[in-house]
C-alpha cells in the first residue's frame, strides 16, 4: 500500500478498501497472459495462418529435407507413419448399387479390373515410373517433410485418359494478378470465401530450373494435399516443424558423443623434458614431423633424466548420452502423435505398456489413414471412375443420370497384426456370434477383402475335398452352412 492509499484509507476506509479490490482485479487473470520478468522471453505469434508461415515455409521445408538426407532419427519417425499408413498401398472397393439396391457386382468388378491395369506405372505416374501405390507413399513422405504436394490430374494416359503428376511445394507461386477479381496467395488462387479455385505453379526443365512461365490449373482438376491446422492456412507447413529443432540437437548431441567416445578410444600419453633433446638417440618421426614414441603391452619403459609422462583422459559423461537420447526421442514421437516404441522399435516395456502404446498408435495412424483417404483418393477415383465413362467402361445413360450412384466406393487400409492371436481370435468369433461386428469388420481391420477371403476359403475347400487330404480346417461358419445343408435334406425326406 503506498502513501496515498494509506491517506485516504485513513479518512475513508470504504473508498480505500475498493481501490484495494479493483486493483487486486486488474492483477488476476490468466498465467498464460502475464508479462512478469519470468515470461519476458514468451514471443506470442500474431497474424493469420499464411501471414506466419510465408517467411518461414521455404526454410522449414530446407532443414526438413535435410534433416531427410541426414537425419536417422527424422527417417525413423517418418518410415514409423509409411509403414502403418498406406504400407503397401490403400486399395478400393467398387461399392456402385443397381436400381434395386443391391450391389451391382458384374460392374463392380469390370470396374475394379480397369482399376488393376490403371495403377500400374505406365499408366498412373505422368513420369511413368511410380504405380498408384508408391505416390501414395511419396506424397504422403512429401506432405510429411514437405507440408504439401499438389496433385495434378492430366487426361494423359493410354488406356484409360489419367495420370498424375505430383508438384512440389517450391515450385507453388505466382507473379501474376488474377484475371477475374479472385486474390491470389502464395500461388492458390482463391474466391472472397477463401474456397481454393486454382493453383498457380511455375514450370521447370528436368533439371528443376524454374522459369517465370505460369500454368493455372483449376482445382477441379488438381488438388493440394496438406494437413491444415487453421482455417487460414492455405498452404501446407513440413508437420515435423514442431520437433525439428529438437530433432537437430539430439543428432548434433549424439554427433559430438560419439567424437568424445572415438577420443577417448585413443588411449595416449605426453612426455615432458625439463633438458634438451640428445641428438645421439634416435627417435621415430611421424608424418607430421612429430617425435613419437610407442608403448607395447607389458613393457616397463625407463625414462629419460628430466623426463615426465602424463596420460590423456578426456572428460565425457558417458553415463547420460542414452538417458538423453531416450528422452528427447520420446518428445519428439510424442510431438508427432505416436509412441517412442513405435519409432524406435525398441519395445523394453512389458506386455501391457507396449499394447496400449500400440493401440494409440493404431488411432493415429487411423486418423492419418481417413485423411489420406478423403484427401488423396477419393479425389483421383473420381476422376477414375469419369475416364472410365469417357472410356465407355461405364454406360452413358446411367452414368449422365447420376454420376454420385458411380462412385461409390470402400477403401481398405492396411491392418496390424495381433498382439495376441488366440485372445483375439476368440474374441472377434464372440463379437461375430453377438452381433456385435461383422466379418467384413474383422477382415478389414486386418486390411483383407472379406469377399475375397470367403472365395479363397472356399475355393481351398474345394480343392481339399477333390484331392481327400485329412485337415482340420471347419470353422463354425462352415459346420452351420453343413448342419443347414443337413436340415434341408431332412426335410425333404
Amino acid at each position: 500500500m503506498n502513501i496515498l492509499d494509506k491517506v485516504i484509507a485513513y479518512f475513508n476506509p470504504e473508498r480505500a478498501a475498493r481501490r484495494a479490490y479493483f486493483r487486486s482485479s486488474l492483477e488476476r487473470g490468466y498465467d498464460a497472459a502475464s508479462t512478469d520478468r519470468l515470461s519476458g522471453d514468451w514471443m506470442p505469434v500474431f497474424g493469420t495462418a499464411e501471414q506466419v508461415a510465408s517467411g518461414q515455409r521455404d526454410l522449414i521445408r530446407g532443414r526438413a529435407r535435410a534433416a531427410e538426407l541426414n537425419s536417422d532419427l527424422a527417417e525413423s519417425v517418418v518410415l514409423a507413419l509409411l509403414r502403418n499408413v498406406v504400407g503397401t498401398g490403400i486399395k478400393p472397393q467398387c461399392k456402385i448399387k443397381t436400381r434395386a439396391g443391391k450391389l451391382n457386382e458384374r460392374l463392380n468388378k469390370k470396374i475394379e479390373e480397369a482399376w488393376a491395369d490403371w495403377v500400374d506405372k505406365e499408366n498412373a505416374d505422368i513420369r511413368g515410373i511410380s504405380t498408384f501405390y508408391e505416390l501414395q507413399e511419396m506424397a504422403l513422405r512429401r506432405m510429411v517433410y514437405d507440408g504439401e504436394i499438389l496433385v495434378n490430374m492430366t487426361s494423359e494416359g493410354a488406356d484409360i485418359p489419367l495420370s498424375l503428376q505430383l508438384i512440389e511445394g517450391e515450385n507453388i507461386g505466382a507473379v501474376s494478378v488474377s484475371e477475374n477479381g479472385n486474390s491470389i496467395v502464395n500461388g492458390v488462387e482463391v474466391n472472397k470465401y477463401g474456397r481454393p479455385i486454382a493453383y498457380h505453379v511455375f514450370q521447370t526443365d528436368p533439371l528443376g530450373i524454374r522459369s517465370f512461365n505460369e500454368a493455372r490449373l483449376p482445382s477441379n482438376r488438381a488438388f493440394l494435399l496438406h494437413k491444415p491446422r487453421r482455417p487460414s492456412e492455405l498452404r501446407g507447413v513440413s508437420m515435423l516443424a514442431l520437433v525439428l529443432k529438437r530433432i537437430h540437437d539430439v543428432d548434433e548431441y549424439m554427433d559430438a558423443d560419439l567424437i568424445a567416445a572415438r577420443v577417448a578410444a585413443c588411449f595416449g600419453a605426453f612426455v615432458t623434458s625439463n633438458t634438451g633433446g640428445n641428438p645421439m638417440v634416435a627417435n621415430k618421426i611421424d608424418s607430421k614431423g612429430k617425435k613419437v614414441r610407442s608403448m607395447a603391452p607389458g613393457i616397463i619403459q625407463h625414462l629419460r633424466a628430466g623426463e615426465s609422462i602424463s596420460f590423456a583422459e578426456p572428460k565425457r559423461n558417458a553415463g547420460t548420452a542414452s538417458e538423453y537420447s531416450a528422452t528427447q526421442t520420446r518428445r519428439i514421437a510424442s510431438g508427432m502423435g505416436l509412441s517412442a516404441d513405435i519409432v524406435t522399435r525398441n519395445i523394453s516395456g512389458n506386455f501391457s505398456a507396449a499394447r496400449q502404446n500400440m493401440l494409440e498408435d493404431q488411432q493415429s495412424f487411423k486418423q492419418m489413414q481417413r485423411f489420406i483417404i478423403e484427401h488423396f483418393c477419393m479425389p483421383v477415383w473420381r476422376a477414375f471412375i469419369e475416364a472410365c465413362y469417357l472410356k465407355g467402361i461405364i454406360p452413358a445413360n446411367d452414368y449422365a443420370a447420376n454420376p454420385k450412384l458411380y462412385k461409390k466406393v470402400a477403401w481398405l487400409a492396411p491392418g496390424w497384426s495381433w498382439i495376441d492371436p488366440v485372445k483375439e481370435v476368440n474374441a472377434n468369433k464372440e463379437a461375430i456370434k453377438a452381433g456385435l461386428t461383422t466379418l467384413e469388420d474383422v477382415c478389414s481391420a486386418s486390411g483383407k477383402d472379406w469377399e475375397e477371403v470367403l472365395e479363397q476359403r472356399k475355393l481351398e475347400q474345394d480343392r481339399i475335398k477333390e484331392l481327400g487330404v485329412a485337415l482340420d480346417m471347419n470353422g463354425d461358419i462352415t459346420n452351420l452352412a453343413d448342419d443347414n445343408a443337413t436340415d434341408m435334406k431332412g426335410d425333404d425326406s
